[in-house]
């Protein structure tokens, strides 16, 4: 134990260069391994940031129609053409009908 203590105490520039090398070495061996704290915050921070935007596109999808929505929809508007072209006939038939009442008013 002595000897390691005289060993030391005669070359302490030499121990503490190559105690530092060593720490320094370890310190960039894990600088390249291991992400920074400031990354890791940035990370968070962008999984945030994405975690909100998908919950609003999910909040956009639930009031959207569905595939069955769309097909009950179109079904009713080709109705609603069919009705209104029936109604479009009835009422020129009927536009006619008032035309000639109209005439025969005037006439007789």
């Amino acid at each position: 134990m002595m000897d390691l203590l005289e060993f030391i105490q005669k070359h302490w520039g030499l121990v503490a260069t190559v105690i530092g090398s060593v720490w320094a070495g370890m310190k960039l061996s894990m600088d390249s391994k291991y992400p920074k704290r400031s990354e890791i915050d940035e990370i968070r921070k962008n999984i945030d940031q994405v975690e909100q935007r998908l919950t609003k596109v999910e909040d956009t999808l639930e009031h959207m129609p569905t595939k069955e929505d769309l097909s009950a929809l179109k079904i009713l508007m080709t109705e609603i053409k069919g009705e209104t072209n029936t109604t479009n006939a009835r009422l020129s038939t009927l536009s006619h009908q008032v035309a000639l009442l109209i005439e025969e008013r005037v006439k007789g």
